[in-house]
């Protein structure tokens, strides 16, 4: 008997025991989505507070941005940052956030801390990293040259700190050159000079890659098939409006200039006047 109502006591122990039942934070977001944050409990006992903290990349001390005390409104706080961490609730009764228009400095770890009066004092956390990623402008490829080709790839306005390299057969280039980052986003660029010969009719691949494997998108790699006559002929090519017309107008036009022998006679025809003006006198 004794026996039997202890593993009752237990089993209503465990069953009271706080804990965090759904948890979520997006691994990776587009530069300029929204995300949604959950945290939902299991606790009936008293809650006490739940609150949301944010760490940015690089950041000394997590930001709160969320608390809620039992019997007392919700708070969001914004943190003083720039660009700003939009904040909204998603539903009033709950504890779960929206952010939106989120930017590559929002990139962080963001942490559900759920408390309660229960017995002894519970206390749940979780934690997970977010990263808010740009794939901007690219990634490019480009060709220079004919004998010795400059294969040129390059990206503009990409987060987190990227590389990029220039593969074809089995051989890659991936001398990454970076600047930035400026508001948070990336240029990087790589090339190689190669010999016409090596890679004509070859596919040459120039792709976008990041640490965080969580980062995907269909735009992270562009691939072509070098072709010299193709390419030589579209970088040489001259605009269509390149020619212009060099003629003179007629009435700007000069005289045209007396031929040698039309000289020749009129000097001829003025020393002649001038002999017999003097053999007058």
């Amino acid at each position: 008997m004794l026996r039997t109502l202890s593993l009752v006591l237990c089993l209503v122990a465990v069953s009271q025991q706080l804990e965090i039942s759904k948890f979520s934070v997006p691994e990776a977001v587009e530069k300029g989505s929204d995300a949604e944050l959950l945290c939902e409990h299991d606790g009936i006992g008293k809650l006490f507070t739940v609150k949301w903290y944010w760490s940015p990349n690089g950041a000394d001390e997590p930001t709160q941005i969320y608390q809620r005390v039992l019997g007392r409104e919700q708070i969001i706080t914004i943190p003083k940052t720039e660009p700003h961490l939009n904040i909204t609730l998603i539903e009033e009764e709950k504890h779960n956030l929206a952010l939106w228009d989120l930017q590559p400095e929002h990139s962080g770890t963001f942490q559900c801390q759920v408390a309660e009066e229960q017995g002894d004092f519970q206390e749940r956390r979780n934690a997970s990293d977010m990263v808010v990623f740009s794939i901007g402008e690219g990634p490019k490829l480009s060709f220079e040259g004919e004998e010795e080709v400059l294969v040129v790839c390059e990206a503009v306005g990409i987060a987190p700190k990227p590389d990029i390299s220039i593969s074809y057969d089995s051989t890659t280039f991936n001398t990454t050159l970076l600047e930035g980052p400026i508001d948070g986003l990336y240029n990087v660029s790589t090339n190689a000079t190669l010999h016409r010969q090596d890679i004509e009719g070859v596919e040459i691949s120039c792709k976008l890659s990041f640490e965080d494997e969580s980062i995907a998108s269909d735009v992270m790699e562009v691939a072509d098939t070098y072709q010299s006559d193709a390419w030589l002929a579209s970088s040489t090519a001259a605009p269509e409006d390149a020619t212009e017309s060099t003629e003179v107008p007629a009435a700007l036009g000069t005289e045209p200039a007396p031929d040698s022998a039309e000289r020749t006679t009129a000097v001829w025809a003025l020393a002649a006047l001038a002999t017999l003006l003097h053999l007058q006198l």
